[in-house]
């Protein structure tokens, strides 16, 4: 059931601002974004344990190579794919802004494990990667940004807003689990983040739900097809990277369910910090979310009957 609370959510989410909007758009106006993104870095906080990272091997070039292609290619291929498909700005925007936040929290390992894949080594990039993009977030995105030219955005008031929201609560989320007796496994803990992701959109679609019924089946299609092809070119550039340095199966199969992922929250606190209509922004962000539990989901169990074949790679 865990597996499908977020999508189911999502939904629900999605139907209630749509025939409801005044209660989400409330909350908006409350500023209530933020702290959504503020808990779940503190409950991913909460929930690590930095001595189980398994800091050896080949594993710190598995780290670079999910840097590169997740933090510091993505964004242009973003820019590549807006382009491609002839995005309007607004859609431009949000597609790009996914493309360059980093890996998802959950679902990436969660996946990585379904796939057999190492799951403690999935956690150390989730955890490198969003530590790593509250620094190369503030820089690339104004910079990709200027090629849509719509926006004039400064580095270091973003900056400011990732250490605040990302950082800051990660921190302290550590430091609190050495003095709570609180199970990390407990089942409040395993469900806020998801249940914050689903509020924020819940927020985020509300307060923009005049933009969205002004949104045409063509335009989604289109946002859909971008989204494909920026997360399919993620996943080529991961399975491209195996054949240049060859880590063993277990590991490359958490550099490619992190590196090809990208984080809904973060995304979603990005364009709150833009102060501005985020409507057709937000439904490419979701849409790449979907797109890519989907994919990941199929590719997942594909990888998994795989799995008893030589490997030749």
């Amino acid at each position: 059931m865990s597996g499908y609370f977020l999508p189911i959510g999502l939904v629900v989410a999605f139907l209630i601002a749509w025939f409801l909007p005044e209660p989400g758009s409330a909350l908006q106006q409350m500023g209530i974004i933020p702290w959504m993104v503020v808990t779940i870095f503190l409950v991913n906080g909460y929930q690590t344990v930095l001595s189980q990272m398994p800091l050896s091997g080949k594993l710190w070039t598995t780290a670079i190579v999910a840097i590169l292609i997740n933090l510091l290619i993505s964004p242009f291929l973003g820019l590549a794919a807006a382009s491609l498909l002839a995005l309007p700005s607004a859609a431009a925007i949000g597609l790009i802004i996914t493309a360059t936040v980093p890996s998802t929290l959950s679902s990436g390992i969660v996946l990585t494990q379904l796939a057999g894949g190492d799951g403690i080594k999935a956690l150390f990039l989730t955890i490198l990667l969003n530590l790593v993009g509250i620094f190369t977030i503030p820089f690339i995105l104004p910079a990709v940004l200027d090629n849509v030219g719509t926006l004039d955005l400064s580095p270091w008031p973003l900056l400011k807003q990732l250490l605040l929201i990302v950082l800051l609560p990660f921190v302290i989320g550590m430091l609190v689990r050495r003095m709570l007796q609180f199970s990390p496994r407990h089942w409040l803990i395993r469900y806020l983040p998801s249940s914050c992701v689903i509020t924020t959109v819940w927020i985020s679609i509300s307060a923009s739900s005049e933009t969205l019924r002004e949104i045409s089946l063509l335009l989604i299609v289109n946002i859909t097809i971008a989204a494909l092809l920026l997360h399919g070119a993620l996943i080529a550039l991961c399975l491209a990277s195996r054949r240049l340095y060859h880590p063993d199966r277990a590991e490359w199969l958490a550099l490619l369910f992190t590196a090809s992922q990208k984080t809904l929250p973060v995304a979603i606190g990005i364009l709150a910090a833009l102060n501005q209509p985020i409507g057709v922004a937000l439904v490419a962000c979701i849409l790449f979310h979907f797109m890519q539990l989907l994919v990941d989901s199929l590719l997942a169990a594909r990888l998994v009957r795989s799995a008893a074949e030589p490997d030749t790679a």
